[in-house]
């Protein structure tokens, strides 16, 4: 007995079915084209969570993972890293972050640090805790560190919130808490604050000088002050060809920069 139903078209309609199947899940050759580029190409060994060369220190460390290395080298002069990051960013609306470190912390006693860096010096060679090179070949910003705070406490207790901070230690003094170089060129403004408060800088600490200018003027725009006292009524300025000593808003004395020299 013979089947009314004829199974050709059955298998044409399953066939098409599963060539409609494969053809959503395979990627296009325009989704092809586009993801050629960012192709991850995996080389070298397998890393692990412990990876050691050579036989650095131990260190007492808690951490996930751990590359260390050891080395002697006093051949060719040429650096050698334990991890290196390259990244490269050709788009031209982007935020590239090449290492990026995030704390949440609501400990009570210890220390929290985001990124620490911690260097031992046993040797004359230059060294750096951190190092930051920056070659700017646009308009625009180029920062060597930038650093952004935020005081979101609102509470009467004291918030000490300090971009940043210098601490001299050990039993020998140190050359200098900041110091500015020129090399072949030169800062504009070596130091330069933008902002308002009560002091620009604050000595508040003990030293022979406060400020030590050497061979260099101290400049004040006409009418600013020197002032004498640590109440601000007692000070000096220069004001429309005069230089004036002044208590509170009276002048007490003046001398007129130009009238006949003579002894005061």
């Amino acid at each position: 007995m013979t089947s009314s139903t004829n199974p050709e078209p059955r298998r044409s309609f399953l066939f098409k079915g599963i060539l409609s199947m494969l053809s959503g899940l395979l990627p296009s050759r325009s989704g092809k084209a586009m993801q050629s580029a960012r192709i991850l190409h995996n080389t070298g060994t397998p890393v692990t969570t412990r990876l050691r060369l050579g036989n650095p220190p131990l260190q007492p460390l808690d951490t996930m993972l751990l590359f260390e290395r050891g080395d002697n080298n006093n051949g060719r002069a040429m650096t050698h890293e334990v991890i290196s990051l390259v990244h490269q960013e050709l788009g031209k609306r982007s935020f590239p972050w090449t290492l990026y470190s995030s704390l949440e912390t609501h400990h009570e006693e210890g220390d929290a640090c985001s990124v620490c860096s911690r260097l031992h010096k046993y040797g004359p060679g230059w060294s750096a805790g951190l190092h930051s090179e920056v070659f700017a070949h646009e308009r625009a910003v180029a920062l060597g560190v930038n650093v952004e705070m935020t005081n979101e406490y609102p509470g009467p207790e004291s918030s000490e919130v300090i971009g940043l901070n210098l601490q001299a230690k050990g039993a020998h003094p140190s050359r200098s808490g900041i110091q500015v170089q020129d090399g072949g060129n030169h800062f504009e403004n070596a130091i330069s604050l933008n902002g308002s408060g009560s002091a620009g800088v604050d000595v508040a600490g003990k030293y022979d000088s406060a400020l030590n200018a050497h061979d260099n003027p101290i400049r004040l725009n006409e009418g600013a002050s020197i002032i004498l006292d640590g109440k601000g009524q007692v000070r000096m300025r220069y004001m429309a060809g005069r230089i004036e000593f002044l208590n509170g808003d009276r002048c007490i004395a003046h001398i007129i920069i130009d009238g006949e020299d003579h002894v005061v």
